[in-house]
């Protein structure tokens, strides 16, 4: 089976073709790699090691992918059993042998694989699995908001929550949950996003290159300098919010929390009177895992529905390169820049 490897941290990688196909156990799903999407963990994992457990790696993580075999209990988190032909999308088990969509088959974790809906195509699918759950288990499990019915979603509210890098995939599907929630959403990003924040629900974007004293001036002004939520999509921004909640503090009551994709840096210092958690998905699918695995097999159906709804809308693409041979070139455009707000696509494999 053909795949890229990297031996240790911060090794060239190659493409291999004498990768060992997995097997399934009764609780997962072989799925063919037909899209794999270029994540920014992927660098973390193959240029320092973090969350690896195995050596050599295949990098990888967020997939559109076809089912090719299930196992006898793989069952969805629709309740479902997972059958061949299936397509399926998310975020696989990370720095895990077997599990990478940076080769042709690999393994998913039935209990947190997202079955496509039938309003959005394979590649669109691939753009949305990392970046829904991480901003999923920001909002309810690490800002504590009432896990949302989306059948009978909750009415506006005349309550604010700031996103930080609302252009990034992350923040993208962060706007579109916190509005999914009722709140207002102002959320950092350039000038040139700002169309895409608006057009997905923001209520107010703010230049992510102002000042502090402007950006803090422009929250206090749009939130009549009360804010409680705080949720940073791009791991770069624990003094700001600090110093937004100091701010803040005068005219805002009760609790204040702050959450962020920063899970290696020291939490921001709360003394000014707000509550810090660090956003962990990186775990999983991992078996000892359990309490998050069932966290994210409660929110997939919830964005599943909110995706078939239309209520979160799926990212931009660009489609870079064929084959794992073109994963290299796709993963040196993300690294680049040049591919901006867009997700970053290979296509492995005819669908």
């Amino acid at each position: 089976m053909k795949g890229v490897l990297v031996d240790k941290p911060g090794a060239k990688m190659e493409v291999r073709s004498d990768l060992e196909k997995p097997e399934p156990s009764d609780t997962q799903i072989l799925v063919k790699s037909v899209y794999a999407a270029i994540h920014p963990v992927d660098a973390f994992m193959a240029d320092y090691g973090i969350l690896v457990v195995d050596w050599p790696l295949v990098p990888g993580c967020e997939t559109g992918g076809v089912v090719v075999k299930a196992g006898k209990d793989a069952v969805n988190p629709l309740g479902v059993p997972f059958k061949e032909g299936d397509e399926v999308f998310g975020c696989t088990r990370i720095g895990s042998k077997g599990y990478s969509p940076w080769q042709e088959y690999f393994l998913m974790d039935s209990q947190v694989t997202f079955p496509k809906p039938s309003n959005i195509t394979l590649p669109q699918a691939a753009t949305v699995g990392a970046g829904s759950l991480t901003a999923f288990l920001g909002a309810f499990d690490c800002l504590k908001l009432p896990l949302v019915d989306p059948e009978n979603l909750p009415a506006p509210k005349d309550e604010w929550v700031l996103v930080f890098g609302g252009a990034s995939s992350v923040g993208k599907n962060a706007v579109q949950t916190f509005k999914a929630c009722g709140y207002k959403v102002v959320t950092t990003c350039s000038q040139k996003s700002f169309d895409l924040l608006r057009s997905l629900g923001a209520d107010a974007m703010i230049d992510y290159k102002n000042t502090e004293s402007e950006i803090i001036a422009d929250i206090k002004k749009l939130t009549a300098g009360k804010l409680n939520y705080i949720m940073d999509a791009v791991s770069v921004n624990n003094a700001l919010a600090a110093a937004i909640f100091a701010a803040l503090t005068p005219t805002t009551t009760g609790d204040r929390l702050y959450t962020t994709t920063n899970d290696w840096d020291p939490l921001p210092d709360g003394s000014v009177g707000f509550s810090s958690y660090p956003i962990l998905l990186g775990p999983i699918g991992r078996p000892e895992s359990k309490d998050l695995n069932e966290k994210l097999a409660k929110y997939i159906p919830v964005i599943y529905k909110l995706i078939e709804a239309g209520k979160i809308k799926v990212g931009d693409y660009i489609l870079h390169g064929e084959g794992v041979e073109g994963i290299q070139a796709a993963w040196d455009l993300q690294k680049s820049g040049k591919a901006g707000s867009s997700k970053v696509l290979v296509k492995i494999a005819s669908e």
